[in-house]
């Protein structure tokens, strides 16, 4: 039950990593792997292993692919020896073959560097991160890109502070050459989430009256053990184009995010990415209501979402929102089991929303997607605002009318549009 301090010190170590064919060779194809990127050598008759490995030597060499220019191929007494390019950027290699020959894979050099979490140099005490440990990142600008794979942890805490301004994960739409550099022709094929749990997970703490600019990439995933995910800062601005600076998922069904400033996007990295949060709430600091931002996709599995300030854009459905105070913009197809809005939503889905409440100070605003919705029940309060002229007013059906508690229609503020029927009864 440490508590371990990120540094960032170690001495780059180009990988090693060898291809040996064996077995009987006759005409078999031999095949090197990196992602969906491929070499071949098939062997003639009479080839001997050395030959095979000459012939898969001159074809990873001769390859222009991004993924095999950044490793150089060597042969000698029937193997192939593939070296990284860049001492501290590691490759993910596979071999196979046809027929009855093999070809064995073996990293006889394990990377490490400054960028690379598992290792341990880069730790106070030279210790790597355990189960139960504390981790507490701050004070620095070198990023943690690779050996990113620690889901057998499960950190007690991990604290990332605003004074951390390295980046944690990889971008995946572009390959990384090394800590600073990359080749946007190709995606990334290495892991790009740091995966690791933690019983709490703390982002943007800072000390003193200024703070700092934080990390543009901080990309986490907590895997299917429980977390408790606090932000209250994030970096303004992204390390990578039209995401968020934070980028989580993790799939416990208990998951809960509290974020109280910065901006926050959950399973929104990639198309297919999943997430599930229990209770999500999301507030603000001062009387700013731009200070936290949160994005959810419709991989979300959302129960309860407690709205007190900020925006939210809701791509995945909720079973019961509490809006105080802030800006929900909703999304995709989401639908909303009870919906209370006291502040301003924007109801963009195509989502069936059951009960839809809207209290004194609440706007709920349909007007900016012509698409059909469906609202079962609707009930206006005093001083309550609700807009329905999409253009196609018909398009949104009131299952069960309008009911206005405690206040007569006129003491609300409802927008409706040209040609419709309006029919009143009691409830």
């Amino acid at each position: 039950m440490a508590t371990i301090y990120w540094e960032g010190k170690a001495d780059a170590v180009a990988q090693v990593t060898t291809a040996t064919p064996g077995g009987t060779i006759s005409t078999e194809t031999f095949t090197l792997t990196l992602a969906d990127a491929t070499v071949t050598y098939t062997a003639q008759g009479g080839d001997t292993a050395a030959l095979v490995a000459e012939g898969l030597r001159d074809a990873w060499n001769a390859s222009t692919h991004p993924y095999f220019a950044a490793v150089t191929a060597t042969a000698a007494t029937g193997v192939v020896t593939l070296t990284a390019d860049t001492a501290g950027v590691p490759f993910v290699v596979t071999g196979s073959v046809t027929g009855a020959a093999t070809l064995t894979i073996s990293t006889t050099t394990v990377n490490a560097g400054p960028n690379d979490w598992s290792t341990a140099d880069n730790w106070s005490a030279n210790t790597l991160p355990a189960t139960n440990d504390t981790v507490i990142i701050q004070n620095s600008s070198v990023s943690i890109l690779f050996g990113l794979d620690q889901s057998s942890v499960t950190l007690t805490q991990l604290e990332i502070d605003q004074s951390y301004l390295g980046k944690i994960g990889l971008p995946e739409d572009h390959f990384a050459l090394d800590a600073d550099t990359s080749d946007t022709s190709k995606p990334e094929y290495r892991q790009a989430y740091l995966a690791i749990s933690a019983t709490a997970i703390h982002l943007g703490r800072h000390q003193g009256n200024t703070s700092p600019v934080g990390s543009g990439r901080i990309k986490l995933d907590t895997g299917s053990n429980q977390t408790e995910l606090n932000i209250q800062n994030t970096a303004s601005v992204s390390a990578d184009a039209n995401l968020q600076p934070v980028r989580w998922i993790g799939s416990h069904a208990s998951n809960v995010v509290n974020v109280t400033r910065g901006n926050l996007g959950v399973a929104m990295n990639q198309p297919g990415e999943t997430a599930t949060i229990a209770t999500l709430n999301v507030g603000q600091r001062g009387n700013v209501s731009t200070d936290a931002r949160v994005d959810l996709s419709s991989g979300v599995t959302l129960t309860t979402l407690n709205q007190a300030g900020g925006n939210v854009t809701l791509g995945c459905n909720v079973t019961t929102l509490e809006q105080s105070a802030g800006t929900l913009t909703s999304s995709e197809a989401a639908a909303i089991t009870t919906a209370h809005i006291d502040g301003l939503a924007y109801f963009n889905s195509t989502g069936t929303i059951s009960t839809l409440v809207v209290a004194p100070n609440g706007q709920a605003d349909f007007s900016q997607d012509p698409r059909a919705r469906t609202v079962s029940n609707c009930q206006l309060h005093k001083g309550a605002s609700l807009n329905l002229d999409n253009g196609n007013p018909l398009s949104i059906t009131l299952t069960n009318g309008m009911d206005f508690i405690r206040a007569e229609p006129n003491e609300t503020t409802l927008t409706i549009g040209p040609h419709v029927r309006v029919t009143l009864s009691a409830f």
